[in-house]
């Protein structure tokens, strides 16, 4: 063969396989044999029942794609109410802390304010005790003072009273029985 042919070295069988395949195949031609080649077509039945299936498949296609396409959606759905429902709670969490830590705050603002008052009772009592003991021991020293002092007025009158009689004389004191004598 010379290199300047169509169908170069070899590449003459594809091309008679290929011319063979467009008139009829191996053995038909267009002789009687073809009549096996027109019942491979396809006839208005097959083709309806060809579309059908395929609008069938779209169909499915398009009822698979909405679901998941709906899923996807109930999906985000629950997750954004999870989501939020998450951030209630951790609000009400956070307020129901203020809460606590108010109470405890006015707690111990109370307790404190109850502190200070019983310190502040137990210095008044300390301080009414000393005054009690104080007034009791001042009665006490008045007492005692005015006790002295009749004491030394008593000691003073007695003193006078000798100091009279030595100034006197010597002095008798007459009995009742002998100034009833001398009256009569």
């Amino acid at each position: 063969m010379d290199n300047g042919s169509a169908f170069g070295e070899g590449s003459w069988i594809f091309g008679l396989i290929v011319l063979l395949g467009l008139f009829g195949g191996f053995g038909g031609g267009f002789g009687a044999g073809n009549n096996a080649n027109v019942a491979a077509y396809a006839t208005m039945a097959d083709v309806n029942a060809a579309i059908n299936n395929q609008s069938t498949q779209q169909a499915l296609g398009a009822i698979q794609l909405s679901s998941a396409n709906n899923n996807y959606e109930t999906a985000q759905l629950i997750s954004n109410q999870n989501l939020q429902m998450m951030q209630q709670s951790n609000s009400d969490l956070i307020n129901a802390i203020q809460g606590f830590n108010t109470v405890t705050n006015s707690l111990n603002t109370g307790f404190a304010a109850v502190n200070q008052n019983i310190s502040n009772l137990g210095y008044k009592m300390e301080e009414c005790c000393c005054s009690i003991k104080t007034m009791l021991l001042e009665n006490r020293l008045q007492d005692t003072q005015i006790a002295l002092q009749n004491a030394q007025n008593i000691s003073v009158n007695a003193e006078q009273s000798q100091y009279i009689l030595s100034q006197l004389g010597s002095f008798v004191p007459k009995s009742a029985a002998t100034a009833a004598l001398t009256a009569r």
